[in-house]
């Protein structure tokens, strides 16, 4: 079923400076300048994110919260995702495809399927919380995509979703962020620097505790949060003196400039990464990386060529490869250059083609541009 018409909806949960959000914005910038229209959904949000760029396309919102506690969230998705159905019934008479940005949005799902339109699912997350509502928003996926794009080989594997036209889309930097890349300067401290939302299973407080036991070494530590909620979340925790903790960041080149090593302790037992924006990111600037030894962001490391793959839970090991990566001069040129060769394998004008492709005539074009590691 290839899409005729140039038109295309966009479905989005929540509108912040996470990774999905980032990705998004750039696909329909890319999209735009296929000359296709552009309409945009998405769920309220307290504060900015990437989307908030667009003052030309037209952006409607629904109402979307978010609880602590799992059970009033998995509701609050369900109610909303019943407005966000009867809001797209509007699109009834018009030719539009809709494009589902995760598997949150179900929504938008039902809705294609009702109307008959072509739904396309953008699928970054491996699952949620809890799990009969994963399960729920898979079974719409099922019921009304034409085409699932994944992030990464390893969600497609482990989302294994019964559809018949299913792609991998590796993400890649916007030509707009590699522009913005502040210029290499020679650093006085080794900066150690994670970028994550506020979620234990982020590893954030493993991150505290490392940085309390190396203090011959600086540690910044950026949240998609605010201030409250960081506060809130720290109230009980003390920082040692040698880490910085920052709320959520519109622009994070600066960060990048003065770090030496970027970090990802994130459970794979709670959370498995489906890719890692801020890896690519910490790449184009020449960084070494550690990561989970599972999950679509071990495709992005090769271990002793770009970074290593360390579980959060080997503390003994992340410190001891932290310090060997900041004491051995040797190493860390060669890390950093492998992290420079391996960024120009995601291309964002590939992405973009890829997507416009599979857009057009439903077809992926062949992606030779990541190596499988796992």
């Amino acid at each position: 079923m290839p899409l005729g018409q140039k038109k295309i909806i966009f479905v989005h949960t929540k509108n912040d400076f996470g990774g999905t959000s980032l990705i998004l914005s750039e696909i329909i910038q890319g999209v735009t300048e296929h000359e296709y229209q552009v309409e945009i959904f998405m769920g309220r949000s307290k504060t900015e994110g990437f989307l908030s760029s667009f003052v030309n396309i037209p952006i409607y919102t629904y109402p979307f919260y978010e609880s602590k506690k799992a059970w009033l969230e998995g509701i609050y998705l369900i109610i909303f995702q019943i407005y966000l159905f009867f809001k797209l019934l509007r699109y009834a008479r018009q030719d539009v495809a809709f494009y589902v940005n995760t598997i949150k949005p179900w929504g938008a799902g039902l809705a294609g399927w009702v109307l008959k339109k072509r739904v396309l699912y953008h699928i970054h997350e491996i699952s949620f919380t809890p799990k009969v509502l994963d399960t729920f928003c898979r079974f719409f996926v099922k019921l009304s995509a034409h085409d699932i794009i994944f992030v990464s080989n390893f969600i497609r594997r482990k989302k294994n979703i019964d559809v018949s036209r299913k792609h991998v889309v590796h993400n890649a930097l916007s030509p707009g962020f590699i522009a913005k890349t502040i210029p290499p300067t020679p650093k006085d401290t080794f900066t150690i620097l994670m970028l994550c939302n506020l979620k234990v299973y982020k590893g954030v407080i493993e991150f505290v505790h490392i940085a309390r036991r190396l203090p011959q070494y600086h540690f910044e530590l950026v949240l998609n949060a605010t201030d409250d909620e960081i506060n809130a979340f720290f109230k009980k925790i003390r920082f040692s003196e040698n880490l910085t903790v920052h709320s959520s960041q519109p622009s994070v080149h600066r960060f990048y400039a003065r770090a030496s090593l970027v970090v990802n302790l994130s459970h794979p037992d709670k959370w498995l990464e489906s890719f890692g924006m801020t890896i690519l990111e910490a790449m184009n600037y020449g960084l070494p990386v550690i990561v989970p030894p599972i999950g679509g962001i071990s495709e992005l490391v090769i271990d002793n060529y770009n970074g290593f793959h360390i579980s959060y839970n080997d503390t003994d090991k992340l410190i001891s490869t932290i310090i060997k990566i900041a004491e051995d001069p040797e190493l860390y040129l060669r890390l950093s250059t492998g992290a420079l060769e391996m960024v120009k394998k995601f291309s964002y004008n590939t992405m973009i083609n890829n997507i416009i492709s599979i857009i057009k005539t439903g077809q992926s074009l062949p992606d030779d541009s990541l190596t499988q590691q796992n």
